[in-house]
């Protein structure tokens, strides 16, 4: 997971104007018709094409959740907070029976919406994991009270939100790609581990076939790091040395473009490159964790 900067999401030509429109009529409907008039609402809004391109661009074609490629598979535009109703669950995230209604007044807010794989999004179970946000949306406290405008909205929040710089820098990656809450850097609370515990369950980034392809990724990284480290020594123990100097270089760039948003799995990648900075002085010095 890496930071996604909502504020560079430029909504198509005319969009939010129907937007607006279309959450006053919405705001006119009786409760029990609000759910059938959001989902015919959904391809002038959420899943509007032109408005996908444009989520698309931010940090290219990839799960915001889990940074899984999206090519080939059926993206979908994610409600972080649930616009239908809210499924409730325990201290122990065992699902209860107790249901909430859901944000509804957020249907149509884009700030509210996030690029998400299906594998993230919805429910699934596998032989030894399940996940997938599905109706979950966990917070701690009160919940925003019904027509609270979206930059007013202040809750306690549980899972963890790429949108939120704070958020990201929770999560880490070991090296088998398995996820658990960082503690570089920083010490993790309980409140920190519990949070990302949450996630993990809730974005089934546990997902054997996700972990293994992420582990992958990481290994590739950090055999970069040591063939640029292999260059670099060269460089600096043998005077005028302008082959490993140029080589070192051209490992640079290919790390770095490897490690950009929108690279697969970049944020484990960078993981693989904090780690390895306690070995390696010039990822510092090169700008590798800028």
């Amino acid at each position: 997971m890496i930071y996604v900067d909502l504020e560079k999401l430029i909504p198509p030509q005319g969009w939010e104007e129907k937007a607006k429109n279309l959450l006053a009529e919405l705001n006119s409907k009786p409760a029990d018709q609000r759910s059938d008039f959001i989902d015919k609402c959904r391809l002038q809004t959420w899943a509007h094409p032109e408005l996908l391109v444009a989520i698309r661009k931010i940090v290219g074609n990839k799960c915001w959740y889990s940074e899984v490629p999206l090519e080939g598979a059926d993206p979908n535009v994610d409600h972080f907070r649930p616009k239908g109703r809210v499924k409730e669950v325990d201290d122990k995230l065992q699902s209860t029976n107790n249901y909430l209604p859901g944000y509804w007044w957020w249907a149509f807010e884009w700030r509210n919406f996030r690029l998400a794989s299906m594998h993230s999004n919805q429910r699934r179970v596998d032989l030894h994991t399940d996940g997938g946000k599905a109706d979950f949306f966990p917070v701690k406290g009160p919940r925003a009270n019904e027509g609270t405008s979206y930059n007013l909205c202040i809750e306690d929040v549980i899972p963890l939100d790429p949108c939120n710089r704070t958020d990201v820098a929770l999560l880490w990656f070991d090296s088998n790609g398995a996820p658990s809450c960082s503690d570089w850097k920083r010490k993790k609370s309980v409140e920190d581990e519990f949070r990302v515990k949450v996630s993990i369950w809730l974005y089934h980034l546990d997902k054997q076939d996700l972990v293994s392809r992420r582990r992958d990724h990481m290994d590739e990284i950090s055999l970069d790091l040591f063939n640029a480290n292999t260059d670099y020594e060269l460089w600096k123990t043998i005077p005028g040395n302008v082959v490993s100097k140029k080589s070192f270089e051209t490992r640079l760039t290919s790390i770095k473009k490897k490690i950009s948003d929108d690279s697969a799995f970049s944020g484990a990648k960078r993981v693989a490159v904090r780690a390895a900075s306690a070995n390696f002085e010039w990822i510092f010095e090169f700008g590798l964790l800028a």
